[in-house]
């Protein structure tokens, strides 16, 4: 693959990223079914994909309960992620998505034993200024920036613990048990709690299921997988921070007036972007 094959493939990607929370929007399912069906068939189509690739990557016995464990953590954000959407908008959402940095700057010196970056810090408190100052725009929102909040906690953590999984086993691997794990979980969940009666998708929402499962997760993981043995990861990281501004614009094209935000939540999310952008540079 050529390098700049590469990079359109990348930002095909970033884009199909983008549009993880405008599916959220458009499939009716509550939050938990919704994920429930997300990581059944993001975990299908990764089991299909590693087949086809003969890929035979194995995780480690020791590694295999923290890996499952970190699978509950997948459950949780994603849970929460679309509840948050369907709490308030798309935007608002993927915009206090923008404090993961934050959370990263404490929870990354614990996981891997490293000093605190106190510049990383500073870039986690201008993002928490950007949401501070869209909450004080539109109070009415506050739910949903908690879910969100939680959301973005939940995958700084995953995150942290998935750059260390991945130098200890198949990243292939180590994804498609987390989210068999997600998948399980989420499937007792709704078991105890009676949530099995509101889990069928309907033949609308099955379409935007199986883009979001196979495309938006299986897809999309994959060929991020591929493009970053030939782009670096600061460039794949400087792309993946273009996903806000893409599904921003995505939410507003689709959802129209149900997306427009007044004006000074613009500037309270512009403030986490400027912070996304600056923080991957070294």
């Amino acid at each position: 693959m050529s390098r700049s094959n590469a990079t359109l493939l990348l930002h095909a990607t970033v884009v199909v990223f983008g549009f993880t929370g405008v599916l959220g929007k458009l499939i009716q399912l509550p939050a938990v079914p919704l994920v429930f069906w997300r990581t059944m068939i993001g975990a299908l189509g990764l089991h299909a994909w590693m087949v086809l690739r003969g890929h035979q990557g194995r995780i480690p016995r020791n590694l295999t309960g923290p890996i499952a464990l970190t699978g509950v953590l997948v459950a949780v954000h994603w849970v929460t992620f679309f509840a948050a959407i369907k709490a308030s908008t798309v935007s608002l959402a993927l915009a206090v998505m923008a404090t993961v940095p934050f959370f990263v700057a404490f929870i990354e010196p614990v996981v891997r034993r490293k000093r605190l970056d106190y510049s990383e810090l500073l870039l986690g408190v201008v993002a928490i200024l950007g949401l501070w100052w869209m909450y004080r725009v539109d109070v009415s929102a506050g739910w949903g920036m908690v879910l969100a909040l939680v959301s973005a906690f939940c995958a700084a953590l995953f995150g942290t613990l998935n750059s260390v999984w991945s130098q200890r086993a198949s990243s292939l691997s180590v994804s498609r048990l987390e989210l068999t794990v997600a998948c399980a979980v989420l499937a007792l969940w709704m078991a105890f709690s009676g949530g099995w009666n509101a889990i069928w998708p309907s033949a609308y929402d099955w379409l935007w299921l199986l883009i979001l499962g196979l495309v938006a997760t299986s897809l999309a993981f994959a060929v991020t997988v591929a493009v970053m043995r030939v782009l670096s990861p600061f460039t794949v990281a400087m792309a993946i921070n273009l996903e806000p501004l893409y599904a921003i614009g995505l939410a507003l094209l689709i959802f129209g007036d149900d997306e427009v935000m007044p004006p000074g939540f613009y500037g309270g999310a512009s403030v986490p972007d400027f912070e996304r952008v600056f923080g991957c540079l070294p």
